[in-house]
């Protein structure tokens, strides 16, 4: 694609780092980390934190390889329109370069991925990428809204027939709107909600930690720590798919470096995301794992919050659906704070889909916007009206499916495959055609973002990575439908 309508340019003060990390943690700490604990008892302690090490390394240079080749579409970019216009000094905005003016910067300039592919790719590319990623996304987005319904009714029965419908035209009610707005009208609401991620890691931590600390009574039928293996190579393939989908948000990138005020920074703030999830992958996968151990693998339970059900705190008793298993146990007796604190915990998948929805329903709209639209993308993205339609379009249809079906274990475990190509092969790829691209104008490879990581033989590793494991979870989900279905229901990671 050749973007030279007349860009866009900022007026408004952009996103602080610390905005910028909220919006982030929000797109990549989905509800898929509550199965972590379950991932660490299948696969060892030690095996499961050198897994989430390696996986946050790679998407971090994944991020990377998305980074450059915005840098590069926009220093080519304006190249192209200094020439239509007739040389340097016609330029309508400054290089994007770094402060001494030698290498390309994320500027003034939106490019989706899709841009970039139409930009840098052959002709089959853009394509490819939009089927993907519209396939993921929807998926994503349809399980979202299930995971929403699911939860309320589990949480919240409202003792009609209709509990499940009503809660899906509740989250449409609040979740198309926030889809339709930009991210600077949704900051309140997505730092609040970020603050929320972090609240539940401290939730289920300190009252771990202190149920290990006083023994029994604590958790019903848990005493103590039951303790998962160091080493399970068994279990490996059980890890990885949600090691990687724990860190993929990579076709976001776009349309979170937009907001943010020093693109310069970039790097950094996405650096520092991974940092802060990985600790809190590998505390809530280490500590949680390891207290309750063999019981998170009973029926329903793989997702770690739920143990929260039979959360005693000390005191109380079960007075009604009492029976081992149960995920609906009422207890009397208990202190407040240990009835907020269970609550809270099996309640968190409802409001974190409330603040994931939108993210993603933005990033889809505007890929079928540009997708549409082509070389006129750009003059319509900040036209309310040309935008909200495709915003509504990405956003509503998964909803409506949602009201109708809500096992959707078998599609989303194929569709969620897709994530690995969106997330690894097409950064690494438009990382090398754009470098190539680049050099070829004369502008040189290097970028402000360029890591360790950039060169065109990582990034090839990179193509490998992704291809690796769309194999590697095709075999498992093959692996899992002759045990029973119950492990690939897990693999996205989303389900409530």
């Amino acid at each position: 694609m050749s973007p030279n309508p007349t860009p866009q340019v900022e007026t408004e003060p952009g996103f602080s780092p610390f905005v910028a990390l909220c919006f982030t943690i929000n797109y990549v700490m989905g509800t898929g980390f509550l199965t972590l604990p379950w991932a660490f008892l299948n696969a060892g302690l030690i095996l499961s934190i050198l897994t989430m090490f390696f996986t946050g390394v790679i998407s971090d240079v994944s991020k990377d390889w998305v980074l450059n080749a915005m840098a590069r579409a926009q220093a080519i970019d304006d190249v192209r329109r200094s020439d239509n216009k007739g040389g340097p000094e016609s330029r309508l905005l400054p290089p994007p370069a770094d402060e001494d003016g030698s290498l390309p910067v994320v500027s003034h300039r939106k490019f989706e991925i899709i841009s970039l592919c139409e930009m840098f790719l052959p002709p089959p590319g853009p394509l490819l990428y939009t089927a993907a990623f519209s396939l993921y996304m929807y998926g994503t987005l349809w399980a979202y809204a299930t995971v929403f319904g699911s939860a309320m009714v589990s949480a919240l029965p409202l003792g009609t027939s209709d509990d499940y419908l009503i809660y899906i035209l509740i989250f449409a009610g609040i979740t198309v709107p926030l889809t339709c707005m930009e991210l600077k009208e949704q900051v309140k609401v997505q730092v609040a909600l970020s603050a929320c991620r972090m609240l539940l890691v401290a939730v289920i931590l300190a009252t771990v930690l202190a149920a290990w600390n006083r023994g029994e009574g604590q958790f019903d039928g848990i005493d103590g720590p039951l303790h998962i293996p160091m080493v399970d190579k068994g279990g490996f393939y059980k890890l990885l798919p949600i090691a990687v989908y724990a860190n993929i948000y990579h076709h976001s990138i776009p349309g979170l470096s937009h907001p943010v005020e020093d693109k310069r920074a970039l790097g950094k703030i996405f650096r520092a995301v991974f940092l802060v999830m990985g600790v809190c992958y590998v505390s809530l996968g280490g500590v949680v794992g390891w207290y309750f151990g063999p019981s998170l693998n009973s029926p329903g339970k793989s997702s770690c919050n739920l143990m929260w059900h039979d959360y005693l705190g000390g005191d109380g008793s079960c007075v009604k659906n009492c029976q081992e298993g149960s995920a609906d146990k009422v207890w009397t007796g208990r202190a407040w704070w240990a009835t907020a604190a269970a609550f809270y915990a099996v309640l968190f998948p409802a409001l974190d889909v409330l603040s994931a929805f939108p993210l993603n329903g933005i990033t889809l709209g505007n890929c079928l916007l540009v997708r549409y639209h082509g070389e006129g993308a750009r003059a319509v993205e900040g036209v309310r009206s040309k935008v909200v339609p495709w915003r509504v379009l990405a956003s509503l249809p998964s909803i409506v499916g949602a009201a109708f079906v809500r096992d959707l274990s078998t599609i989303t475990d194929y569709t969620g495959v897709t994530g690995f190509v969106i997330a690894f092969v097409f950064p690494a790829y438009l990382n090398i055609r754009s470098r190539r691209e680049a050099k070829r104008r004369g502008l040189g490879g290097r970028t402000v973002y360029e890591g360790w990581g950039s060169g065109e033989w990582a990034s090839w590793g990179g193509v490998a990575f992704g291809g690796f494991m769309v194999l590697f979870v095709l075999a498992s989900l093959g692996i899992d439908a002759k045990e029973g279905g119950e492990e690939g229901r897990r693999l996205m990671g989303i389900r409530g």
